[in-house]
């Protein structure tokens, strides 16, 4: 007898919805574009609802921030990383120039998107990232976007240097003042404050130790944080306090992403007199001034001193990106601030060892950084290692020191120094600092002759003591 079996239809494969975000930008906080980025979220999250092959994954928004770069938009960064996690299939932005007004940002991130199967839409392009032509298409209009945004830029930064020619300030926030109907105004309980330091960097207290008593005496700055020797420093160096204002101290550099530099001489600055109410008189400014300058060896130029790097190293020791220069003040008054850098040092770094900014890498010139470990035998080290050669250009695939003891370390300094036992009083007295070009070190003397030596790491093995293993080095 035939046998007949029934076949039933499968059933229909369920589709699977899509994962879709939207993101928007504005680059102003003002109140006509805070409306427009509101009704944006309004619009996307309406779309995106109302399609039922859709999965509604957000809306990702940030406001006040620049295209031009990454740097900042932080929304635009955890929209990505959702996108990599899996969590969004295809993005809604308004246009390209939401998105991204860098071109090579712009289409290095789609073509990670793209990477992903991540598709973005922008809507007043009408381009799909995943079609044949959106590349080229975003290509050349992305170029537009940027070309847009230098060009606005170029606007604005003639605007605001014409206003600084007709000797227009810019307001903004500085602790004493209050913007009111857009001028500034004294605020009297800061302005007693702003008085008081500098009276007592002219009576002689270091910035830290300025900034150490306002915090003592529960003083807090403008954004109620507690001072620092920098902030304190700023202050004395600003010349708005006398009641005038110098333009142009600073400028934005050309190209992308634009970034802002002090003025060195490169566009011309302005000092308008006369431009708020004064807080303390020109001459207190000026013999600030001069303090400062003779302090720390720098010069006064456009009547204010120069920046400089508040930190006492003795020796002819410079390192290239960092500046240490000797304040001119007594022996009193330096060695006063030599213990008081030093507590600092024990406060804000408790491993500061006894060969902390004294090894330095030759080739890239950064000092070697002390990196202590454990062992599971309960036992402890110190290894001098150069973090930074490799991040360095022009260091890359030079000599890099290996990772030295700092036992081993030690006992080659002792030995070149002609001690019994390692001395870090005596090591300061006779050298300046020791210089290391892979495992070859140079041992700088005060009295300007150098001796080098190889680095001979010292024996590590395992001993027993006590029934316990034990690790040894020489």
């Amino acid at each position: 007898m035939r046998k007949i079996r029934k076949i039933e239809p499968a059933a229909p494969l369920l589709v699977q919805k899509k994962k879709v975000a939207a993101y928007a930008r504005v680059s102003m906080e003002s109140e006509r574009l805070m409306h427009s980025l509101s009704a944006q979220v309004s619009f996307y999250s309406s779309l995106i609802q109302g399609n039922p092959e859709w999965e509604y994954a957000g809306v990702y928004v940030d406001s006040g921030v620049s295209g031009t770069s990454m740097a900042g938009r932080t929304e635009f960064k955890r929209l990505l990383a959702d996108c990599e996690a899996g969590r969004v299939n295809i993005i809604l932005t308004k246009s390209i120039s939401r998105f991204a007004r860098n071109t090579v940002d712009l289409l290095e991130t789609v073509r990670h998107l793209k990477e992903l199967g991540v598709e973005v839409r922008f809507e007043k392009e009408n381009i799909h990232s995943l079609s044949e032509d959106g590349e080229l298409m975003l290509t050349l209009l992305a170029s537009f976007a940027q070309e847009e945004s230098r060009s606005i830029s170029e606007n604005a930064k003639w605007a605001i240097r014409k206003q600084y020619k007709q000797g227009k300030p810019r307001n903004g926030i500085l602790y004493g003042y209050r913007i009111e109907k857009g001028q500034p105004a004294i605020e009297p309980e800061e302005a007693e404050v702003v008085r008081m330091i500098f009276e007592s960097y002219l009576g002689g207290m270091s910035c830290y130790a300025i900034a150490n008593e306002l915090n003592a005496r529960g003083i807090p700055s403008y954004y109620g944080k507690k001072w620092a020797g920098g902030v304190i420093c700023q202050t004395i160096r600003q010349e708005k306090y006398t009641g005038n204002t110098l333009l142009q101290k600073f400028y934005v550099e050309e190209g992308s992403p634009r970034k802002g530099k002090r003025n060195n001489g490169e566009l011309p600055m302005y000092y308008v007199e006369g431009t708020h109410p004064a807080i303390i008189s020109r001459e207190v400014f000026d013999r600030a001034q001069r303090e400062m300058a003779e302090r720390y060896g720098v010069e006064v130029k456009n009547g204010r001193a120069e920046p400089a790097g508040y930190l006492y190293h003795g020796g002819d020791y410079e390192k290239p990106d960092y500046h240490f220069r000797r304040p001119q003040w007594t022996e009193e008054q330096r060695r006063r601030h030599a213990e008081m850098f030093t507590e600092r040092e024990k406060a804000v770094r408790p491993l500061c060892h006894d060969l902390s900014l004294f090894i330095k890498c030759e080739v890239c010139g950064q000092n070697l950084t002390g990196q202590p470990r454990k062992f599971a035998d309960g036992t402890k080290d110190l290894r001098w290692v150069c973090f930074k050669h490799n991040k360095v250009p022009h260091a890359v695939g030079k000599a890099r020191p290996p990772a030295m003891q700092d036992k081993a370390l030690k006992k080659m300094t002792a030995e070149v120094l002609g001690m019994k036992e390692f001395d870090a009083g005596i090591m300061c007295e006779r050298l300046s600092h020791i210089s290391a070009y892979g495992d070859m070190l140079t041992f700088h003397f005060r009295d300007g002759h150098t001796e080098k030596r190889q680095y001979i790491p010292g024996k590590r093995g395992y001993r027993r003591k006590e029934g316990k293993p034990c690790r040894e080095e020489g």
